[in-house]
């Protein structure tokens, strides 16, 4: 879902921000400490938190959310896996993510360090638009019907062994209705925004962000269908595993991991909840993807 209000939608009183950085980050301290500035200089509190992305804590850490909750805005200084872990911490707040890159890639950052102080000049006087990001429910469920986990993640969910070194036997099931039978390393179910993550490595489409979908890829299968398939975001997908002595993880944006026998189900769709993160720059998608990928021009 992208939306875009105009200015004199947004809350024109920025009065408190909160900075996720990533301290380890080389350029990190010095840009937190110019951020900080920027904002104090016209007026606006700032909270600094350190990330806690890559943690492996599925628990939401709720003292975290209760700093989350007074801010009016959060500004992420670090790279992809920086703002993913902030997107699931705030799932559901409706805080707007400014990201600035302090990565390698960054490519749901809106910037780079080099055009922090425009971005941040632009938030303060309310100059930016708001897409929505669509996030992926997972809920693994026991043969008994009880729900044994349940978290979101804003690119994907990876489902693999949890011992690699065998290809992984699974059925997908839409809504009721069984599809097909994978024989993979891996399977894939991302959202629009991971579409450029590691679908896109494993050969699936790239989504426009505003789609509501999810895509489907195998990761290297052992099958001459190896396609990806494309469902809509109202189609919840059932994994089932044929085999009873499999032991299986699945992964939430590369970083939150849970493992779980092959008797149980995994169920993944379309969360309600969404991310929404700040673009002060009126770019086509299209150029985006000019941009990050370095594609030149056409």
């Amino acid at each position: 879902m992208s939306q875009i209000y105009p200015n004199n939608e947004i809350p024109a009183c920025l009065s408190h921000v909160g900075i996720v950085v990533h301290s380890i980050k080389p350029m990190a301290p010095a840009a937190c400490e110019k951020a900080c500035r920027l904002f104090q200089e016209a007026g606006v509190k700032v909270t600094v938190l350190e990330t806690r992305h890559r943690s492996g804590e599925r628990q939401v850490d709720e003292a975290r959310r209760a700093v989350y909750a007074q801010c009016d805005a959060l500004v992420v200084l670090g790279g992809d896996g920086t703002i993913l872990g902030v997107a699931r911490e705030t799932a559901g707040m409706g805080k707007p993510i400014l990201g600035i890159n302090l990565g390698y890639f960054g490519f749901l950052a809106e910037c780079t360090v080099d055009e922090m102080e425009e971005a941040i000049h632009c938030l303060i006087a309310g100059n930016y638009r708001i897409v929505n990001r669509y996030m992926v429910n997972a809920r693994v469920v026991s043969e008994n019907g009880g729900e044994v986990f349940r978290h979101v993640a804003l690119n994907e969910a990876l489902i693999s062994r949890a011992v690699p070194g065998r290809l992984l036997k699974l059925t997908l099931a839409w809504g009721s209705n069984p599809v097909l039978t994978y024989r993979a390393d891996g399977l894939i179910v991302s959202t629009p925004t991971g579409s450029t993550g590691h679908s896109l490595s494993a050969g699936g489409p790239i989504l426009e962000p505003h789609l509501a979908a999810l895509v489907v890829t195998p990761v290297c299968p052992h099958s001459l269908f190896n396609r990806p398939l494309v469902f809509s975001g109202e189609t919840e997908i059932a994994l089932r595993f044929p085999d009873p002595s499999d032991d299986l993880m699945v992964t939430l944006d590369g970083q939150v991991e849970f493992q779980f026998p092959s008797t149980h189900t995994l169920h993944l769709r379309r969360s309600r909840r969404t991310v929404p993160t700040v673009c002060f720059r009126d770019r086509s998608f299209a150029e985006i993807l000019r941009y990050k990928f370095n594609l030149g021009e056409t």
